[in-house]
């Protein structure tokens, strides 16, 4: 199933849920990159801009799966995948979360043939931002597969 989770890391990489991290608080004066950061600065990370920049993502906004998948089919964790976070501050719950999107998807895709009503438009592939990233409404049909 290397494809699968290639598919939901996909998705977390167009589409991350948070667009910005937790935010967390400098407890030192530090630099930065030649930045001075002053001590109790409190600091957020763009995990959107993170996940489509053009040097990381050749064609960032197409949604292309195979960004995770080596010539022998096998899934590749990339490090600049930061929807948990990085680093000493990643999200605790980041491989349970991970474990139940898998199921809750293959679950999905095993029991559920899904379709566009009759004459209903493409779902739109930019979603509405802001503090969560979310789809823009659209109507969908699931069939119990057989």
């Amino acid at each position: 199933m290397p494809y699968t989770e290639a598919t939901l890391t996909e998705v977390s990489r167009v589409a991350p849920v948070s667009p910005l991290t937790v935010p967390h608080g400098t407890s030192n004066d530090t630099v930065f990159r030649g930045y001075n950061i002053p001590k109790d600065t409190v600091v957020t990370v763009n995990v959107w801009s993170v996940h489509h920049d053009p040097n990381l993502w050749p064609e960032p906004e197409k949604f292309d799966p195979s960004r995770f998948i080596d010539d022998d089919g096998k899934y590749v964790k990339r490090n600049e995948i930061i929807s948990f976070s990085i680093g000493r501050r990643v999200c605790p719950g980041e491989q349970l979360a991970r474990m139940e999107l898998f199921l809750i998807f293959t679950s999905l895709l095993q029991c559920f043939t899904f379709k566009l009503p009759d004459g209903a438009p493409k779902p739109s592939e930019k979603g509405m931002r802001g503090p969560i990233y979310k789809p823009v409404p659209f109507m969908l049909i699931a069939e119990p597969r057989d």
